[in-house]
């Protein structure tokens, strides 16, 4: 999905002709900040483990050579993931800003939503959310006040596009 826009801002195709930005544009930025959240690595953490900056290299006797594919062509090093760019960095932190538009109440549930997203589940479950958030009822509601709250933010980015005092993207 491409954001790309006239405005500069990365609302391109799910922004209306008068510059309303959609639910579903920031429902999917949000989304696409939680996956840049979990590929961010805890440096803290990371600390704890560092053993070398270099790969790690195991002999395998099998083919008699050290770090080298193994007799079915498969590495015994495990795969690292790809370190995040600047551009994803910033993009993430903007995104998560726009958070400051939804009451703090409303922000465990819609960070719960949103982790489910980012997962890959087509739908939320409310009553997951329900359970973790200890309530016996009130599915409707939870997703009432997701809704409620990601409208905000979308007023708010609408507000911010017309006033043309910051850019989205």
């Amino acid at each position: 999905m491409s954001y790309e826009g006239d405005r500069g801002g990365r609302f391109g195709e799910d922004a209306s002709t008068d510059g309303r930005v959609t639910f579903a544009a920031v429902e999917q930025r949000l989304v696409e900040a939680m996956i840049v959240c979990w590929r961010h690595g805890d440096r803290e953490a990371s600390w704890l483990h560092l053993k070398s900056g270099w790969p790690e290299v195991l002999r395998e006797i099998a083919a008699g050579d050290w770090g080298g594919a193994g007799v079915d062509g498969h590495s015994a090093a495990p795969i690292r993931p790809a370190s995040l760019t600047r551009i994803e960095v910033a993009e993430m932190e903007e995104a998560l800003g726009w958070l400051d538009a939804v009451s703090p109440d409303d922000r465990r549930i819609v960070g719960m939503a949103l982790a489910q997203l980012a997962s890959g589940k087509r739908e939320v479950s409310w009553l997951k959310i329900m359970q973790r958030l200890g309530l016996a009822h009130g599915s409707e509601g939870l997703r009432k006040r997701y809704g409620r709250a990601l409208t905000a933010v979308c007023h708010a980015l609408t507000r911010r596009n017309a006033s043309g005092s910051v850019s989205t993207g």
